[in-house]
Order: structure tokens, then sequence, then C-alpha cells
């Protein structure tokens, strides 16, 4: 795409109208609840720039623009028993994130990307993005998220033997967007050596 980064859709749809699209907040909570984008804009913004890496071993870097989850799941006030997050999307792609992983300082919702409000393309209108984890577990086009006592492996996991349940990005090799036609080699979890 246009901003250097391979755009991969699980089950191309329309557009979300980001007039009618709506976040519920279900299961394992105290406070269920629905919110609409503009409830979303109340949350405290933040900016950080991370690298998202795939499982087929290329990465890129963006500066996201969104809000912590810990801003969005006070807000249902999820029960001590909820120690998963079923997370939900529009194009019927769904996982399982752990409630600690979710809850990781560096991991965000997403709003917006290199200063620009999120596209569809790249998961508008609300996407997480987890930089310790592969671009799998960073699910777009959310639409619903159920807090379970137990977590399961995800669609991509379930079907595929190289996706795992946990997405954690393992020691290895790297062919960043950055960098055309080299091997970076990476140590594990968030890549920060470059």
């Amino acid at each position: 795409d246009r901003f250097g980064l391979k755009v991969m859709a699980f089950n191309p749809i329309p557009a979300p109208d980001a007039a009618t699209w709506q976040l519920t907040m279900e299961g394992l909570a105290a406070e269920p609840l629905r919110l609409n984008a503009k409830d979303l804009d109340k949350l405290p913004r933040v900016t950080q720039n991370s690298w998202l890496k795939c499982v087929q071993c290329w990465s890129g870097r963006f500066t996201w623009e969104g809000f912590r989850p810990q801003e969005l799941i006070r807000l249902p006030r999820p029960t001590a028993e909820a120690k998963y997050v079923r997370v939900d999307c529009a194009d019927r792609y769904y996982d399982f994130v752990k409630l600690e992983d979710l809850l990781h300082p560096r991991t965000l919702f997403s709003i917006g990307m290199n200063g620009e409000a999120l596209t569809p393309e790249h998961g508008a209108p609300l996407r997480l993005v987890m930089p310790a984890k592969y671009g799998y577990k960073s699910s777009k086009l959310i639409t619903k998220l159920t807090f379970v006592d137990q977590g399961g492996m995800g669609l991509v996991a379930d079907g595929w033997p190289y996706y795992s349940a946990t997405g954690d990005i393992l020691p290895g090799v790297d062919h960043p967007f950055d960098f055309p036609d080299e091997t970076r080699k990476i140590k594990g979890g968030e890549i920060t050596e470059y």
C-alpha cells in the first residue's frame, strides 16, 4: 500500500460504516455495554511507534494512534474470573487474547496510523496493535470483546500449523520493508533491534 505495508485481509468485506459501527463488550463483565465511534473519541489518546511483524517473515514500522486497553476495559469492568478476551471482527475473524497480554504496556487499540485516520484495509474503525506478537494477533475491524475464563486457539491458530495460540514473535530472522533485500536477525518479542 502507500505506506509500504503488505495489506492482508481474512475475508474482504465492504468498509464498515463508522456512523453505525458499534463495539459490544460482554461476557464476564460487571457492566456489559455497547460503544460507538464517538464514545471512543472520549478515551485518552496515545501515539506509539512500533513494528508490525508478520509470521510470514516481513515487517513494517508505523506510528499508531489510539488508546491503551486499560482505558477501554475499565468501562465494562471485567470480573476476577475473566482471564481471556475473545475478539470478534466484522469480517468473521476471531481470536483469543490473554487479558494480561491485552494489558501489556505496549498494546493499544488503534484508530489512526501514520498521522491519519485508520483506513478499513488497516482495520478501521478499531484494531489491536500488539508489538510483541505476530500480526495475526493484531485483529482488525473489531466489533466485539467478550471476557471469558478460558481461551481458545483463534481462527488462524486453529487451522494452520505455523500459527500459535500465543502469537509470540520467535527469535530468528526478519525481512523489514524499511530495508529492502536485507535479512535482519531478531531476538524474539517486540522488534527493538532496528
